[in-house]
């Protein structure tokens, strides 16, 4: 079962006292549309690449996965072009169908209800990351938010979380917990020393997040329930 308690609790110094949320997958749905925008991207370039295989590689890379799928020559030659392409065609054709996951905002609220500080850390562009949190309508419980802006970008999923807690003006990154929905979130977490907590809503198992090394997973509507308990659910 998730939970948001220290589970050493006679280590006073473990004791988190904020939450860094990925948004993409774990707050807002979308995984399937990024990975299907960079396959028509990738088409675009004349690199045809099944949507199973894209989802699988952004799940060990992130948005770096490119490498994985093209030559080294194709890569030195289209990755600039290519991840333009991309991210103009998400915004035009894939942002307005993005929907948040049900009951985000009473959690948030919730966990600010509770004393949480939170934070929202993201691979998006910040103007992208702006329209998620108009989305969800939590601006009011955000104390911090990071983008890939925010870092030089050498190890996205480790410097974002980094920066994140630099920004709640933490000491230490074991005073944070970390929740994300993708594999790469949550080994970036932990090789800064940082805990997660894996949310089933991203199109990864269980077993996907538990082996990339989460401390607990669950699933989104059981997180919901005990958030909201009168929330309604599908």
């Amino acid at each position: 079962m998730l939970t948001l308690q220290n589970r050493e609790p006679d280590r006073e110094a473990r004791v988190p006292k904020a939450i860094v949320f990925e948004v993409n997958g774990t707050l807002v749905d979308t995984n399937v549309l990024r990975a299907r925008a960079w396959q028509e991207a990738l088409a675009r370039f004349g690199h045809q690449v099944r949507l199973p295989r894209v989802l699988a590689q952004m799940a060990r890379l992130g948005d770096r996965f490119l490498s994985a799928l093209l030559s080294e020559d194709d890569f030195l030659r289209h990755a600039d072009e290519l991840s333009s392409f991309y991210r103009a065609l998400f915004h035009e054709e894939y942002l307005s169908r993005v929907r948040p996951f049900l009951g985000v905002t009473e959690l948030l609220q919730r966990l600010r209800d509770e004393g949480w500080r939170i934070a929202l850390a993201s691979s998006a562009d910040p103007d992208e990351l702006e329209h998620y949190i108009e989305l969800l309508g939590v601006a009011d419980l955000v104390d911090a938010r990071t983008t890939d802006a925010d870092v030089d970008g050498a190890r996205l999923n480790e410097e974002i979380l980094a920066e994140a807690i630099r920004l709640l003006g933490l000491d230490d990154t074991e005073e944070a917990l970390t929740v994300a929905a993708l594999p790469y979130d949550i080994q970036g977490a932990g090789r800064i020393g940082m805990r997660s907590l894996g949310l089933v809503c991203g199109g990864y198992s269980e077993e996907d997040l538990k082996s990339a090394g989460a401390l607990d997973v669950e699933e989104w509507w059981r997180v919901v329930r005990r958030a909201h308990p009168y929330a309604t659910l599908p």
